[in-house]
């Protein structure tokens, strides 16, 4: 009985199959395979094309607006609307600001060795910083440019003798 039911469906199958206009059809059915026409395959060449050219773009950004890091030492001074960096030997004022991991690290930093002292009282730090250049807008614009810590070498209280 049940040979008889399973020999129903083949034959059943077989017929769908055959009666099928275009047979690439039916193959395609079989094999779980569908044929791409030539616009969808121009599609898809013009979309990896484009995907290719993205990529190559998202590259040459990066590697045009990728900074290198330095190393300065000068007079550091945080206060409310205040966060500047006067490097050793030089005039000019830069923002700094802090994208770390540990964000605020440099500024609390800064407060355990100022605490009880005068308001923005300077401090002697050496610091690896990426100079991002001048802003145009906020606190920053105010300044010769601005300053993107990256890592603390060294803080302490400023002497006489520093930065001469």
């Amino acid at each position: 009985m049940k040979l008889k039911h399973t020999l129903s469906l083949i034959l059943l199958a077989a017929l769908f199959f055959t009666s099928c206009k275009d047979r690439q059809y039916a193959s395609n059915i079989q094999t779980n395979y569908v044929t791409k026409s030539k616009g969808d395959i121009f599609m898809s060449s013009r979309i990896e094309l484009l995907e290719d050219t993205i990529r190559d773009l998202k590259k040459e950004v990066a590697s045009l607006t990728s900074y290198k890091s330095k190393v300065v030492s000068g007079k550091l001074i945080f206060g409310v609307e205040v966060a500047t960096f006067q490097p050793c030997g030089s005039d000019k004022i830069f923002w700094i600001t802090d994208n770390s991991k540990e964000t605020g690290k440099l500024e609390k930093l800064y407060y355990a060795l100022t605490n009880g002292k005068d308001p923005y009282s300077p401090i002697y730090a050496k610091i690896e910083i990426i100079d991002k250049g001048k802003d145009k807008y906020g606190f920053a614009a105010d300044y010769n440019g601005t300053y993107e810590y990256v890592n603390v070498l060294e803080v302490r209280h400023i002497k006489s003798s520093d930065c001469k």
